[in-house]
């Protein structure tokens, strides 16, 4: 475990200990005390180090929970040294960041994951099939909102610092439905972008896109860390309106010839599935793809594609509309 901080201790060290085939064997921090500490909270025998060197020999895999900026140095070292990489998202900070990352793990056959969490929530899946067998029909267009005030808690304040995280709420939050959106839909053929960064990382961002190759449709994406939005995603298609909450984790299907009727979509054999949390599924993946050689489920080259994404939009930046949450949305339907 690279890193010592609220992710590891409130995430990834949890599912790690929870797996019976994998093995907690050090937690690197450059403060050795915070590994200690959490060494001592989980009750495991895993040394306390500050130096990656001082274990990379004694490693299958690592799981790299540090600051953005410092992934593409720390996932390098793991691979130079042929141990399989579990990065917490995002892969880096720049496509070049992880690019490098992508083309060290495949010339030296290692596994590289990327820790998109909400690619392992059952109904993502489900949705990803569904889409892909055009099972809802011709989509028409789709939005997705998420905010919250505040709640950017890491234990040090480097999200307050831009070249630190690599960009605001789209690349600390934002970059999870971003993952999604990719999976889903592929790349889009335009983009526009609006946030109020200023400089600094933004707090409030809207993105539209536009799909030509794959249909005619469009999209709209909100996000902010000022203000409260109930998370989920909304997909208008010729046969009807498809909701996915992000707090209730169940699609809902609404058909257009009969709209005071709605049927859950769910997978029919998934309870054992959902027993288990996000980062214990995402783990299992890394092992096994580890294993039997196989890419993970989202692959160094899926995260290249989410930072490609992130730069792209940062790239036609226009400033936001202070009173952007507070326009009707027959406002802001141009993309």
């Amino acid at each position: 475990m690279v890193g010592a901080g609220k992710i590891a201790a409130s995430a990834h060290l949890p599912a790690a200990l929870a797996l019976p085939n994998v093995e907690l064997v050090a937690i690197v921090d450059p403060v050795v005390t915070r590994g200690q500490a959490l060494a001592r909270e989980f009750g495991t025998s895993a040394r306390a180090v500050t130096k990656l060197d001082d274990v990379l020999g004694e490693l299958d895999g690592a799981i790299i929970a540090t600051p953005n900026f410092t992934h593409c140095e720390v996932a390098l070292r793991c691979i130079e040294a042929g141990v399989a990489t579990l990065i917490e998202k995002p892969l880096a900070t720049t496509v070049e960041e992880g690019e490098t990352i992508a083309r060290a793990a495949r010339e030296r056959g290692v596994t590289v994951a990327v820790g998109y969490t909400t690619r392992f929530d059952e109904s993502v899946r489900v949705m990803a099939r569904l889409l892909k067998a055009g099972d809802f029909g011709e989509i028409r267009r789709f939005a997705y909102q998420s905010g919250s005030k505040g709640r950017w808690a890491p234990l040090t304040g480097y999200t307050l610092d831009r070249r630190a995280t690599g960009g605001g709420v789209v690349m600390v939050t934002g970059t999870h439905f971003l993952d999604r959106m990719l999976s889903w839909f592929g790349y889009p053929d335009e983009i526009a972008y609006e946030d109020d960064a200023d400089g600094g990382p933004e707090a409030n961002a809207l993105a539209r896109f536009g799909y030509t190759s794959r249909g005619r449709f469009k999209g709209r994406v909100r996000f902010s860390k000022t203000v409260s939005l109930k998370g989920g995603f909304v997909m208008e298609t010729d046969e009807g309106t498809v909701v996915l909450l992000d707090d209730l984790k169940q699609i809902v299907f609404r058909p257009r010839s009969q709209p005071s009727v709605e049927t859950i979509v769910r997978e029919r054999h998934g309870f054992g599935h959902r027993k288990r949390g996000h980062f214990q599924l995402q783990l299992e993946d890394f092992v096994e793809a580890t294993q039997t050689r196989r890419p993970a489920m989202v692959s160094a080259e899926q995260g290249v594609e989410s930072l490609r994404l992130i730069e792209a939009l940062y790239s036609c930046r226009q400033p936001m509309r202070t009173d952007w949450y507070a326009c009707p949305p027959r406002e802001r339907q141009t993309a």
